[in-house]
């Protein structure tokens, strides 16, 4: 069934399993935006092999009146380190953990906006597949009613009431039917192929469709729900997108704020001129302490960056305001479609009905001899036209009404009600 359709591919299509992943990304980047706030913690190491050390002189008047050069130190020193760093105080830090909100938000909605999409498509996809199915049938029906002509035809040449030309006729048009029919098998084919992709099924399972196709009495309404922007995705998206702009600016604003941390470290060096004693002499140290950082110049980078995002905010603000009357038009051209939909396919409906009768009629009077074998032919041809017509006004209002609870945002309620 349809509802089947949808659930199935709401479970199996790559678009959902993508959307999941987006949204444990957006976790993992509010992880790691929390973790500038938490403590670092690094080891250093180091080993120096001082092969010619460094000459300094002693001032005159400690070991005599003239300076003395000497050189201090080992040549191997060995210096092992711990620091553990914490933020105390950044504004601008601060403001990019802020962002991870509106950042996971923005994932959530998109996955509802690709769990939307995969539903809108899967619907119309069961829906195409159910009018090639829908004219297979009457293909089929079409071709049943030639099978029944055709002996009487025969019958008729033999009697001598008929001509050749005449059998020669209706030959051609079933031949002609035969391969529309062939034609209209494939596009059944390829439409469940379609359908299947869509879903996320593998192409080599069976599919077959269980919902015929819609009537008049149970044809798909659309709900009675008023359009709100606030329901669409796409909306709520730039809502979430704009605040990401505001704590952007705010950021950039922050870097000019001082930043004050603190930090603790502990290490220990061994000395010595022999590398492998001078692991016997090990002096540890520790330090604690504040570090306060004060942007004073960066060469108007940072002043710059604000006016960048300055920009970049309005132009968003405009974009947003052409994007609502977007979302807009949309839904009024929806409902524009839906409902001349609905008057063609009542129009449509009743041609069928009429040219069902004309033709059932024509056959009838065609039997008594009452009318030519040119008249039965365009009956069946009018006929024909009438199930074409009526078969793609049915798709189209069907297609109508999906898109119509797109543009509302209503289409994931809507499919619940299958």
């Amino acid at each position: 069934t349809l509802r089947q359709a949808v659930d199935y591919g709401r479970a199996n299509s790559p678009a959902m399993a993508i959307a999941q992943h987006e949204i444990r990304n957006a976790d993992a980047v509010a992880q790691e935006a929390l973790s500038g706030y938490l403590p670092q913690v690094n080891g250093s190491g180091q080993l120096d092999d001082n092969i010619k050390r460094q000459t300094t002189f002693l001032p005159g008047g400690i070991f005599g009146e003239d300076p003395v050069a000497i050189q201090m130190g080992t040549q191997f020193s060995t210096n092992l380190a711990v620091q553990a760093e914490q933020t105390l105080i950044d504004v601008a830090q601060i403001n990019g953990i802020q962002a991870s909100k509106p950042n996971t938000a923005i994932a959530a909605i998109k996955a509802t906006q690709v769990e939307e999409q995969v539903v809108h498509e899967v619907m119309q996809a069961y829906a195409q597949a159910q009018i090639h199915r829908e004219r297979v049938r009457l293909f089929d029906a079409n071709l049943a009613q030639y099978d029944e002509l055709v002996p009487i035809l025969q019958l008729r040449l033999e009697k001598g009431v008929a001509q050749q030309l005449d059998v020669d006729r209706v030959e051609v048009t079933q031949r002609n039917l035969r391969s529309q029919r062939t034609a209209a098998q494939a596009n059944y084919d390829v439409a469940i192929a379609q359908l299947k992709k869509t879903m996320g099924m593998p192409l080599s399972e069976t599919l077959e469709l269980a919902d015929e196709v819609p009537t008049t009495d149970n044809m798909p309404r659309p709900t009675g729900e008023a359009f709100s922007l606030a329901a669409l995705p796409g909306y709520r998206i730039n809502e979430q997108s704009g605040l990401l702009y505001a704590i952007d600016l705010r950021r950039k604003r922050n870097a000019f704020l001082p930043t004050l941390s603190a930090y603790g470290r502990y290490g220990a060096m061994a000395m010595g001129n022999d590398l492998g004693e001078s692991y016997n002499n090990w002096f540890d140290y520790a330090a604690i302490g504040l570090k306060v950082n004060v942007p004073l110049f960066s060469g108007l980078r940072r002043s710059s960056q604000i006016k960048q995002s300055e920009i970049a905010m309005d132009s968003f603000r405009e974009q947003q305001r052409n994007a609502n009357l977007g979302f807009e038009l949309e839904y009024r051209n929806a409902d524009t479609r839906l409902l001349a939909s609905a008057m063609t396919l009542e129009n449509d409906e009743e041609n069928l009905k009429l040219a069902e009768s004309v033709f059932a009629n024509t056959g009838l009077q065609y039997q008594r001899g009452a009318a030519t074998l040119s008249d039965l032919l365009n009956a069946e041809y009018q006929l024909k036209e009438a199930r074409n017509n009526w078969t793609t006004s049915v798709l189209n209002h069907t297609m109508a009404v999906f898109d119509l609870e797109k543009a509302k945002g209503t289409l994931l309620e809507f499919a619940k009600t299958l």
